[in-house]
């Protein structure tokens, strides 16, 4: 067997995702975390399909018919999987049942049942000219699940597709969540939309292959390669920022208060308090802030705290302590013109420069420095 550079790096590839695994299974602490079941499986089922893809370019026989997995559906696994890990870290309730097996089927049927049942289902040209072959202008004879199979080889991508578009509405609502009990969003939730998003483009790449295949009937080996190579850099995601995730819990009594007992002369109350304050004691200047520590430092329920918020100042909890930061921030800069930016973030309250940067834009519509090039101007 001669390897090539691409095969090289499809190992290098393949053992940092061993190495990535290893961590998963032998860390205690990494194993407890949310959703770490699921990401387990996630890089399993990577690992396989570039072990898989590995072996078929460098024509190695693997004598065991489902290890060639993609030929009968194999990405009707990942997609689920994505999914659920999606929403075990978005979601307080439990996210895994027995209604949640028939998500699924249609890997267990198609990848499992039916190859195993049925013998070598597949014809040979399918094989070793990939699925598609059967739509080629050659003359040939194809029975009915040789056809079905060559559907399902592009089923189980578009199949991969709904699961994503579904993570990113789950990852949008989690945002809006976070929103309503923490003055600071963590990083990680931008991590864990690129994580979709970078699988969303595999599979747009995978698309772009198939189009070009069908369209032009000409087999381009090197093509392959547009939906392989992203799997490193997914690996590269979860080794470095998954895994040490911390996810930040939500209490659905925030979201729902439908059926406060919190009434109208006791909001006033509650109102003038708060803003004393926000305005003498400064309690957003905590970069930490929660709308728990808030609740307790105004002896408030949290989801009372949170009605007030969005009721009456129209706001979620993390826009308003962040409005409160913008006009420090404001005040620092005209005060103290010579700090740098990172600096008037943190001693108003942002624990990053770009959420800073994010909030003030937000709210005044221009950038820190526009503003602090207009205050010096003056």
């Amino acid at each position: 067997m001669n390897l090539d550079i691409w095969s090289i790096v499809i190992l290098i590839i393949f053992f940092q995702g061993l190495f990535l695994l290893s961590i998963l299974l032998l860390s205690a602490a990494k194993k407890k975390r949310k959703g770490s079941s699921f990401l387990i499986a996630i890089v399993i089922v990577l690992l396989w399909f570039l072990a898989e893809f590995f072996c078929i370019r460098n024509t190695i026989d693997v004598n065991f018919d489902l290890f060639y997995g993609t030929r009968y559906g194999s990405w009707f696994l990942l997609g689920p999987l994505v999914y659920f890990y999606t929403k075990s870290i978005t979601s307080t309730q439990r996210t895994f049942s027995t209604k949640s097996f028939l998500h699924f089927i249609p890997f267990i049927v198609f990848v499992i049942i039916i190859p195993l049942s049925g013998g070598n289902i597949l014809d040979q040209r399918q094989v070793h000219y990939g699925m598609l072959s059967v739509f080629d202008h050659r003359d040939k004879v194809i029975s009915p699940i040789q056809y079905t199979y060559s559907i399902l080889f592009i089923t189980q991508f578009l199949h991969f597709g709904f699961y994503l578009l579904r993570n990113l509405m789950l990852l949008r609502k989690y945002k809006q969540d976070l929103a309503l009990a923490y003055s600071n969003i963590g990083t990680h939730l931008k991590w864990t939309r690129i994580f979709n998003i970078l699988l969303l483009f595999t599979l747009i790449f995978d698309a772009i292959f198939l189009y070009i295949l069908l369209v032009t009937d000409i087999y381009r080996r090197h093509l392959d390669y547009i939906y392989v190579l992203p799997m490193g850099v997914l690996f590269y995601l979860i080794s470095f920022y998954l895994i040490n995730t911390e996810w930040q819990s939500i209490d659905k009594k925030v979201i729902k208060y439908a059926n406060s007992s919190l009434t109208i002369e006791n909001m006033a109350i509650h109102i003038e308090k708060l803003n004393e304050l926000m305005e003498k004691k400064k309690i957003h200047l905590n970069n930490e802030l929660r709308l728990h520590d808030l609740a307790q430092e105004m002896n408030l329920k949290n989801h009372h705290l949170s009605q007030i918020i969005n009721q009456h100042f129209k706001l979620s909890f993390f826009d308003f302590i962040n409005q409160y930061r913008v006009n420090e921030a404001k005040k620092i800069i005209q005060e103290h013109p010579e700090y740098t930016l990172i600096q008037v973030a943190f001693d108003a309250g942002f624990n990053n420069k770009t959420s800073f940067v994010n909030a003030f834009k937000k709210f005044e519509k221009i950038t820190p420095s526009k503003f602090r090039e207009s205050t010096i101007q003056v």
